[in-house]
């Protein structure tokens, strides 16, 4: 991996895992007032993973650091001319904003895992390799799905369902 991509890597994962850690974990998961016993709150694993991803994120951040630096040392070149060699990335780059934003407001309107399947799928379209479409299409749905049975039926964390797809479901229920 060149510095450009470690540094860009470093900040989507803490830009992602700082949106959950901020915004998605205090407005959807409900912490009752009383907890009974030593029983840890809804809210403590997804803490924990947002928090380990926002610590490795910004580690990945730290480390790309000394990498850019003594590239920069090495060649010399315009901020204009850097910009330009590096079109493909900046606009992956304002996808991926693009992406996360859709990401964040669409999940509460489709659900925890049809949004998570989505991002995941797109996030790996963006990556351009496509020897492995297998592995992309399964890691898309099937990590997904192992995140929320984990989540709801472990820790019985409430994740969002969807306004779309509960409202269509329950009309369903009450028609049978």
């Amino acid at each position: 991996m060149n510095q450009n991509r470690d540094f860009y890597a470093g900040l989507v994962a803490t830009v992602f895992f700082a949106v959950i850690l901020f915004v998605l974990i205090p407005i959807y998961v409900k912490v009752p007032s009383f907890i009974p016993g030593f029983a840890p709150p809804p809210d403590m694993w997804p803490r924990v993973v947002s928090i380990v991803g926002l610590v490795m994120g910004v580690l990945a951040l730290v480390l790309a650091f000394p990498k850019m630096r003594e590239a920069g040392r090495n060649r010399v070149e315009g901020f204009g001319n850097r910009i330009l060699g590096n079109k493909t990335h900046l606009m992956r780059f304002a996808g991926i904003l693009i992406v996360f934003a859709a990401f964040v407001y669409g999940m509460p309107l489709i659900g925890f895992v049809p949004a998570t399947v989505l991002l995941l799928g797109v996030l790996f379209i963006m990556t351009g390799n496509f020897e492995r479409k297998f592995w992309m299409i399964g890691l898309s749905i099937i990590f997904p799905v192992l995140l929320y049975l984990l989540f709801t039926e472990v820790t019985h964390t409430p994740f969002p369902k969807g306004k779309l797809l509960s409202a269509n479901i329950s009309h369903l229920t009450t028609l049978i």
